[in-house]
Parts: structure tokens; C-alpha cells; sequence
């Protein structure tokens, strides 16, 4: 299976936890007669109770002076006590990431959501139990009985999930959430239109700025061999028939401020984060479909690659944030006479192709 392959296999699996998400809310409203909810509460006497003895029996030891290794006994008493506040962190650090997780997974697979090809399906599901939103059970357990190794074990109907140690999650939360989220780059790419007014066609419309219009000035549309813009006509239906013009997107790519504010941009991600999860996020969810290369997630980036980002970046603006064609004028019947100035010049064109 290739890199794409496993890559869309990891959305699609995700998509289909959403889906289950989403069929199990539904059915929450003709649910009210059951008394079992789909989150069972984690149980923390059950953790403790072994622990609770240990700790009483070593503070008596080293009240009566009859610990074997006093320095022991003090270091697991106090790991005991702090492993409540490690606990408490934990949550907290969990309902941080819920606080964000609807809106990052109505956004999933666009900027600002959810990288659903990089995020572990494990995660995905955790973090939908977390949130109640999911069948399942979540048992907070020491592994090999040590209590600095606290970790919620999480379950499903058809068995184990993901096991999540504490300490690790409250060490990422200081960084970062526990799932991968793709960079918004709207707001620089509409600012660098605005400012752009060489390229990008802005209206005056009364307000305070002039608006987009969608298109491009003059100086970028396709010229035709006498040098006058190149016009497509396309029937509309009902009769009706429309000009375009067509976005000469080479002259664009050419250009020296289209490649400052796309570099500014695309190098700007590169330097926001302190590894590239989000920037291979952004590449294989928005830049992925139109140039057809993937990055491997969990890995550090090669120069290589860093420089491949910034150049397919371009690639991506020009082929989803610059049309390939914008209307000229209204549409206008089909029949509709043509100027005689037109008729002219349409006349010499012709003349020239027959002499060429």
C-alpha cells in the first residue's frame, strides 16, 4: 500500500468513527427509557485502593522508624500524593482539547480541522469517548503497579482502543493538543490579494475599501495574437451566450510579488511550529489533492522537502485561489448584433488568418 493509499485509508477510517458518532447521537433522543449512558465514569477507588494501604503502612514505618529504606518509603509516599495532581492535570488537559475538538471535527479535512489522514484512528476514537460521544469504557490503571505510570486504558464494544499515559499527555499539552490540527492560511491569502492591487481586480462598492471582484487586472489576462484580451464565448442556454476572459496564470507564477508573499507565507508555516506535523498536515488535506504529494506524518522533513512545500504551495494558490476564467460583462442573447466596430475587426482577423 503506498503512502497515498494508507494515507486516505486512515480518513476513510476516521470518517466512518464520525459517522458512527453521528448515528449514535441520533438515536440518544428515542434513548431516554435506557439509564446507562454511553460514557461510563472512570473508576478511581479501585486505582487507589492498593495504593491507599501502601501508603499508611509506610508512613507508620517511618513514624515507628522500621522502614527498610526510609528514603524509599518518603520517595513512593510522596509519589502517591502527587499522583492526584497529576491526574487532576490530566483532565484538565483533556477538557482543553475537548473545548476545541467539535469545531476542529465540523472543519476535519480543511484549514482549521482535524487532519483526518495524519491523526491516529485510535486518537480519533479516544478522544470522541473522552467526549461522551461514543460507546465505550475508559479504566485509569498503573501499569506494572507503579504509580508513575498512571494511563487511561480506553475500550470499545469490540475491544481495546488506546492506552494514554498521563504524564506523556500532560507533557504534550504544554505544546500542543493530542491531535493534529491544519493550518488556516485564508486570512494571509486574502490579505495578499488585497494588496496585490497589480494582479488581483479589486471594486470600489462605496464602502470604506474597495472589494475583489474575483478576477485579475488587464495586464494578467491571456492576450490574443494582436494583443487584445482573449475572449471565450459560451453558450448559457435559454439563448443566452457569455464573454470570458481567460487568467494567464503563467504571467502570474512569473511574477516577483506573487512569489515574495507566497514564499512569506508558506515560509512563514514552516517556522510557526516546533516540528512539522502541521505543515504535513496543510500539505497532504489542501496541497495534496492538486499536486498529488503526500508526507509521511510523525517525521521531520528534508530540506528537500521543506523547499518542495514552499514551491507547491504556489502551485496549489494558483490552481484553488486564482480562477481559470472570469466573465466579461453580462450575458447577452445569442443573436444579439454585434457592434460594427467588432464586425471589423473580426473581418481583418479573418483576413489575416487566410493570408497566414
Amino acid at each position: 500500500m503506498t503512502l497515498k493509499e494508507k494515507l486516505l485509508e486512515n480518513k476513510r477510517l476516521n470518517e466512518a468513527n464520525q459517522y458512527k458518532v453521528a448515528e449514535q447521537q441520533s438515536m440518544m433522543v428515542y434513548q431516554l427509557g435506557y439509564g446507562e449512558s454511553l460514557k461510563k465514569e472512570v473508576d478511581y477507588s479501585a486505582l487507589y485502593e492498593p495504593f491507599v494501604h501502601q501508603y499508611a503502612n509506610l508512613q507508620l514505618a517511618l513514624q515507628n522508624n522500621t522502614a527498610e529504606n526510609p528514603a524509599a518509603a518518603r520517595k513512593h509516599t510522596q509519589d502517591i500524593v502527587n499522583s492526584v495532581q497529576v491526574i487532576k492535570t490530566a483532565i484538565e488537559n483533556i477538557g482543553s482539547n475537548l473545548e476545541v475538538w467539535g469545531e476542529m471535527v465540523q472543519k476535519a479535512s480543511m484549514m482549521g480541522g482535524v487532519d483526518l489522514m495524519g491523526t491516529p484512528e485510535s486518537r480519533y476514537r479516544a478522544l470522541n469517548f473522552f467526549a461522551g460521544s461514543l460507546a465505550g469504557e475508559i479504566q485509569l490503571n498503573a501499569i506494572d503497579n507503579d504509580i508513575n505510570k498512571l494511563a487511561w486504558d480506553i475500550y470499545d464494544d469490540l475491544g481495546f482502543v488506546e492506552r494514554i499515559y498521563l504524564t506523556k499527555l500532560n507533557e504534550l499539552s504544554t505544546k500542543q493538543d493530542m491531535f493534529v490540527a491544519i493550518p488556516d492560511t485564508n486570512k494571509q491569502n486574502q490579505d495578499f490579494k488585497m494588496l496585490s492591487s497589480e494582479i488581483f481586480e479589486r471594486e470600489d462598492m462605496g464602502g470604506e475599501m474597495p472589494v475583489l471582484t474575483g478576477g485579475v487586472t488587464e495586464t494578467y489576462r491571456k492576450k490574443a495574437k494582436d494583443g487584445s484580451v482573449e475572449i471565450k464565448q459560451e453558450d448559457m442556454g435559454n439563448d443566452m451566450v457569455q464573454d470570458f476572459y481567460i487568467v494567464d496564470k503563467d504571467l502570474i507564477s512569473n511574477s516577483l510579488q506573487f512569489n515574495t508573499e507566497m514564499d512569506k507565507i508558506s515560509v512563514g508555516m514552516l517556522g510557526a511550529y516546533e516540528g512539522f506535523d502541521e505543515v504535513i498536515a496543510f500539505n497532504n488535506n489542501i496541497i495534496a489533492p492538486v499536486t498529488d504529494y503526500y508526507l509521511k506524518p510523525a517525521k521531520a522533513l528534508t530540506k528537500r522537502q521543506e523547499q518542495q512545500f514552499i514551491e507547491d504551495y504556489k502551485t496549489w494558490f494558483l490552481a484553488k485561489e486564482v480562477p481559470e476564467k472570469m466573465p466579461l460583462g453580462d450575458p447577452k442573447p445569442k443573436n444579439m448584433e454585434q457592434p460594427q466596430e467588432q464586425i471589423e475587426e473580426v473581418a481583418v482577423e479573418e483576413q489575416v488568418e487566410t493570408i497566414n
